[in-house]
């Protein structure tokens, strides 16, 4: 018998909650289950359309499909022969899957139905993990840039991310670990949610998943050093060597504001000003701390969406490159932070990604100069700011949650 997707959802929804006598029971759907259902589908049926005009447009000139085609078919090794500013996972998901599509349409094409298939597997981690109503928050918010997140590759790792916190949640720590390395393989962000790995009621439950995920990091790394050599890292956290502000970053931004002359097409990117590949590496660790310590403490009071937003924000905000695409790394926190209670930092992190749609709408007339463009630029990033800050104080105030609270979570 078919199963749909939302009674899918709501089954794990149902699982979640527990009869007093301890033993699940299937209850009738209630009024915001209803709603939330309701929001879902209309949600998902926005984005099938959404995805039938991406695989169109992927078959036209794009600059950053272009670049992920060169890099599938370039001859040569990756990162010594030509630079590439991808893990490897990325890198050779490109080498895969260009040879068998054939050519540049086909690969556009096959990128795009990935992304498609990753935007639904968020959907079901979110219900898996924490209900129909995160499901339904995720698919609302991103509406506005799934367009654009189907013509990218960024919503793998965020699959891939969103899955391992499911898997955590649902007390399943091993593949937890396995997801966030796997995940980091693709992006590096997915990183940061490791800590979660030490927040487990007794040292011996925190041993198997820890070997687990240095065994998996360093079956990556030993692969990353096989295709790349020691310069791969390097090349990705400087961004292929730029010296520039890519224009949407904290920096880039404000540079805007006092000159453009030094504008320019870089490591593709549009970039300003001047930087070095140490300075972007130290702006990667100012802001890799505050958000290990977000997500770390968000698990450990049970505002893990919130630790979420908040620590992906951090991360975004100090980048010397924030392209528009980096906001689906932010999307599902607001589905988890919108079950958690923290509605506040659900609607800010939905208006992070709005606004950063009307910075990618409005990307032409930013590399003209326009006063308007650049104020949406300056707004996303001083939100950005703001997320963080509302983060970082809620869950300093917030007390930790006792051991004998973290067994109400689902299994």
């Amino acid at each position: 018998m078919r199963v749909s997707l939302t009674s899918w959802l709501f089954r794990l929804q149902c699982y979640h909650s527990e009869s007093p006598s301890g033993m699940t029971f299937s209850v009738a759907l209630s009024k915001p289950g209803r709603l939330a259902s309701w929001l879902l589908w209309a949600s998902l049926a926005v984005h099938v359309p959404i995805a039938v005009v991406a695989v169109g447009k992927s078959k036209l000139p794009n600059a950053d499909l272009d670049n992920y085609y060169d890099i599938g078919t370039r001859a040569g090794r990756p990162y010594v022969d030509f630079p590439v500013e991808f893990p490897v996972a990325t890198t050779e998901t490109f080498r895969t899957l260009a040879p068998i599509a054939g050519d540049r349409e086909q690969f556009g094409v096959s990128l795009v139905m990935l992304s498609v298939a990753a935007d639904v597997a968020i959907a079901l981690a979110l219900g898996w993990g924490w209900g129909i109503e995160a499901a339904a928050c995720y698919a609302f918010i991103v509406i506005p840039l799934i367009d654009l997140f189907f013509l990218r590759m960024d919503l793998w790792p965020t699959a891939l991310a969103t899955f391992a916190a499911a898997a955590w949640r649902r007390e399943r720590p091993v593949l937890a670990a396995i997801g966030w390395v796997a995940g980091a393989a693709f992006k590096l962000w997915p990183l940061m949610f490791l800590p979660l790995l030490l927040v487990s009621p007794g040292a011996r439950r925190r041993i198997t998943p820890l070997a687990t995920a240095i065994a998996a990091g360093l079956m990556v790394v030993a692969g990353w050093l096989w295709v790349a050599g020691p310069s791969g890292l390097y090349q990705v956290l400087t961004f292929r060597g730029a010296q520039g502000w890519e224009i949407e970053s904290t920096v880039g931004a404000v540079w805007m504001l006092f000159e453009q002359t030094s504008m320019r097409v870089e490591s593709g990117a549009w970039r300003i000003g001047t930087t070095s590949g140490p300075i972007s590496i130290l702006l990667f660790v100012l802001g890799t701390i505050p958000c290990l310590w977000m997500i770390w403490r968000g698990a450990r009071t049970g505002h893990l969406g919130a630790g979420w937003a908040g620590g992906i924000s951090v991360l975004l905000f100090t980048s010397a490159l924030l392209s528009a695409q980096y906001s689906a790394w932010l999307a599902p926190a607001s589905g988890v932070a919108w079950v958690e209670k923290d509605r506040r930092t659900a609607v800010l992190t939905g208006l992070v990604v709005f606004l950063t749609n009307l910075v990618f709408k409005s990307f032409h007339p930013l590399i003209h100069g326009s006063p308007r463009a650049l104020t949406i630029v300056l707004a996303r990033n001083l939100l950005l700011a703001v997320v963080a800050f509302h983060v970082a104080r809620l869950l300093t105030r917030a007390p930790l949650m006792m051991d004998s609270a973290r067994r109400d979570r689902p299994v």
